[in-house]
């Protein structure tokens, strides 16, 4: 097998009852002891506005994931179910502090795609965020 595919990634994020969808090309990485899907994914304020695109890296292993965004929206987070998990949140005034309640995760990987799924709450700054769903199905793209 290749040491990584190309791939179709659909999230689905639900917060506050809002959905917001969004189709991004990426690949599908096989590491040793895990996966990591990587792609571009085009930003959008309440779910219409566009605000540029950002690179995410979702590392998924020992029950963990990772997620690392970098470009228009900046973050670093990991989620681990049942556990406060630190990362932080990039904002125009610098850096932020965030933390991730981890309720659900679902995780089911193989060399052609899947899904990675988990449910969470997150506060910053003492604030509660609410709770965010967030749903990754990632098929092998044809070429």
């Amino acid at each position: 097998m290749p040491d990584k595919v190309n791939v179709r990634v659909a999230f689905r994020i639900v917060r506050d009852g809002e959905t917001q969808e969004i189709d991004a090309p990426g690949r599908l990485h096989r590491l040793v002891d895990g996966w990591a899907v990587t792609c571009r994914m085009a930003g959008t304020s309440e779910g219409t506005e566009p605000t540029g695109e950002s690179d995410m890296t979702l590392l998924v292993r020992d029950g963990e994931i990772r997620m690392s965004r970098r470009g228009t929206v900046s973050q670093d987070q990991a989620f681990r179910v049942g556990e406060w998990r630190s990362g932080t949140v990039g904002t125009a005034y610098g850096s932020m502090a965030a933390e991730a309640w981890t309720h659900r995760m679902e995780t089911g990987l193989s060399k052609t795609g899947g899904t990675v799924e988990w449910e969470y709450d997150m506060r910053m700054a003492g604030q509660e965020l609410g709770r965010c769903s967030i749903r990754l199905d990632i098929r092998e793209e044809q070429i």
